[in-house]
């Protein structure tokens, strides 16, 4: 099972969507370190636990991961790339920038940071502008620049919503909402450049409404 690596410093959210991935059945480690940080002999001692067989799906959580010492972070690397296929490993940190890019590289990133109106009313004002105006300044304005992994999943969600409210006004919105979930499928699977996906997107809605 891909590794989840949780973005967030709001307790609530992460209580929230722990219980979207835990099941009845499922065996749940929270893991904290004993010390200060995350050392590597836990960390090698949560790898030798995974390998130990269970019929049931366990889940290894492991907070504040940013915390961990570098030859912790190393450590982790091998079964972060290929996991036990009944085990969920999952992070959490406030910021991927505290992390090794080789750690963040192998989980899957979902940004649970508050969403505020401002921001969605931000991302609606410049898609209204590209489609209506033709403003192709977008591609050089927040949030649709300086794209990463840590703020993607967020913005292609508040694209998405933007074009479900405009499904009854043009045939498009549809197409271009079925290709964007495919985007983000492949952001989860395949690790595809989070600015290079959201130009892809950008550019697939001017051939939409033939932007030129």
């Amino acid at each position: 099972m891909i590794p989840l690596l949780l973005v967030t410093n709001d307790n609530k959210k992460l209580k929230d969507f722990l219980t979207t991935v835990k099941n009845k059945d499922d065996i749940f480690f929270e893991i904290t370190p004993e010390k200060t940080e995350y050392s590597i002999n836990e960390i090698k001692n949560i790898i030798s636990e995974t390998k130990i067989f269970y019929r049931q799906k366990r889940l290894y959580y492991l907070p504040n991961f940013h915390i961990s010492s570098l030859p912790a972070q190393n450590a982790f690397l091998k079964i972060l790339e290929e996991p036990p296929s009944n085990v969920q490993i999952i992070l959490t940190t406030n910021t991927v920038e505290k992390l090794l890019p080789t750690v963040v590289s192998r989980c899957k990133v979902i940004n649970l940071t508050r969403k505020t109106l401002k921001e969605d009313g931000e991302v609606e004002s410049l898609l209204e502008n590209f489609i209506k105006e033709k403003d192709r300044s977008i591609f050089n304005k927040k949030p649709f620049n300086k794209v990463d992994k840590e703020s993607v999943d967020l913005l292609i969600d508040r694209i998405i919503n933007f074009f479900r409210k405009r499904l009854l006004l043009d045939c498009a919105s549809g197409e271009i909402i079925k290709e964007i979930i495919r985007l983000k499928s492949l952001i989860a699977n395949n690790n595809l450049n989070p600015q290079l996906t959201i130009d892809h997107i950008l550019i697939y809605i001017m051939k939409r409404y033939t932007i030129n």
